[in-house]
């Protein structure tokens, strides 16, 4: 038996894999980052307390610092309406 292959079909669809792919790991790959870093930052505030609890305090008063910047970095930029 002999398959004729048809006219004017397009590409097999690899490339459109490869886009598709690409497309959907450049969308979730900063949201990635961020949670693999905060995983990384969780895991080593529990190893500074095994280490020495005071140490601890450093990285979790930087968290604090940083949740207070953004805080403070929001309320400028997204003012309420009539202000």
């Amino acid at each position: 038996m002999y398959h004729e292959p048809q006219q004017g079909k397009g590409p097999s669809g690899c490339l459109e894999l490869w886009v598709l792919t690409r497309a959907a790991f450049g969308v979730l790959f900063w949201p990635l980052v961020a949670l693999i870093a905060a995983l990384l930052g969780v895991v080593l505030v529990i190893y500074l307390f095994t280490v020495s609890p005071p140490l601890a305090l450093i990285p979790i008063a930087v968290i604090i610092v940083g949740v207070f910047a953004f805080a403070r970095w929001e309320q400028r930029r997204f003012r309420p309406p009539g202000t």
